[in-house]
């Protein structure tokens, strides 16, 4: 993205984490900006911006145990998760940002071997639930433990998951259950807010997600953070932390099926995509199926731009299987698909599109 400001005649400065208000004070003062793009932090938190006058950007990828009311007052809002912006209004200019990707690090290339793995996912897992954490005690006056709270709401999501649920909807339910507990919710910190809203979800994803695959082989290659090793289950399938885009690329190519799982245009997919490589998406997002008191919206992604059973695949709880097949037949034409994928790409979602985005909606501020 810093090289797309810059191809557009912007300049810019920062770094790879965020300042502290004195030192975003200091940094204002030599940098003299025009504006701030900062991702998961917004205006609210950092109040001297609101002295300066200066505009604010924040691109929404993770809430972090947060809801929508904590998602205020800055100029621009970006959100990662489509969903995200058609269920909340937070004030300003807010839309959808999926990210875009480099064409130059992320392309096709000459191999010197075939496929590696018959199945890949580069990404992360939470560690275990340990002893010590599900043993907390949420405050001083109940006995409850994490344990139980955590046992209580994922079987109420369970029973209720053709409902849809906004974060402010996780809070209540969140709630409902420490008063049936005798849990005080205001001894909840931030913390358990979060392994409850974000680190139960990306678990029970990524646990589903590998089980198809080694249901079906056990050619399976793992890259991430170490903690995979701690899963009995897939730890003899980690190989190690990528940190080299170019190693990236050809993992993407030499992997006959790159798995993917949450978000469906994530970073991961559109550079697997532009590397050539076959993402298979596995959707449990159960919204069609949603009942209740809310219409939803139709969920907005890859599929918006690309045809989810030829440029990649989608699958659900239900259908791997038949997904799968239709990939099988698929196989001779894979080189038209990923000539057709990759023109849509280099078209409409580099980086240098999303910051052209970033600077109309700035302009139109």
């Amino acid at each position: 993205m810093e090289k797309s400001f810059d191809q557009a005649g912007i300049k810019v400065s920062g770094c790879c984490r965020l300042l502290s208000e004195s030192e975003m004070y200091l940094w204002l003062g030599h940098n003299k900006p025009d504006a701030i793009f900062e991702m998961n932090r917004v205006k609210d938190d950092i109040p001297i911006l609101y002295d300066l006058g200066i505009p604010h950007i924040t691109w929404i990828v993770d809430f972090q145990g947060r809801t929508e009311n904590h998602i205020k007052g800055s100029d621009i809002t970006y959100f990662f998760e489509p969903g995200w912006d058609t269920n909340y209004d937070v004030g300003g200019l807010q839309d959808w940002l999926p990210p875009g990707t480099c064409t130059k690090t992320f392309t096709p290339c000459q191999l010197i071997h075939g496929v590696d793995a018959e199945f890949s996912f580069i990404g992360h897992i939470p560690k275990p639930w340990s002893d010590e954490e599900l043993m907390r005690k949420i405050d001083s006056e109940s006995e409850a433990t994490f344990e139980a709270l955590l046992y209580s709401y994922e079987k109420y999501l369970q029973d209720t998951k053709y409902e849809i649920k906004t974060h402010n909807d996780l809070e209540d339910i969140i709630k409902n259950i420490c008063h049936k507990l005798s849990i005080n919710e205001n001894s909840l910190d931030t913390d358990i807010y979060y392994d409850l809203m974000e680190r139960t979800k990306r678990l029970n994803n990524r646990v589903e997600l590998l089980n198809f695959a080694l249901k079906k082989s056990d050619s399976v290659a793992i890259y991430g953070s170490p903690n995979w090793k701690e899963w009995p289950a897939y730890k003899k399938y980690y190989k190690y932390f990528i940190d080299c885009s170019n190693e990236m690329n050809v993992i993407h190519q030499t992997s006959m099926i790159n798995l993917h799982d949450g978000v469906s245009f994530h970073f991961r997919a559109i550079d697997c995509m532009a590397s050539g490589g076959v993402v298979f998406f596995y959707d449990n997002n159960v919204g069609q199926n949603y009942r209740g008191r809310r219409e939803l919206a139709p969920v907005r992604g890859l599929h918006d731009f690309f045809d989810h059973q030829w440029h990649f695949y989608t699958f659900r709880e239900n259908n791997f299987d038949d997904v799968y097949e239709n990939f099988i037949r698929n196989n001779d034409s894979q080189n038209k698909a990923k000539s057709e994928m990759i023109n849509i790409i280099n078209s409409h979602h580099t980086w240098g599109h999303r910051v052209n985005k970033i600077l109309n909606d700035i302009e139109s501020l």
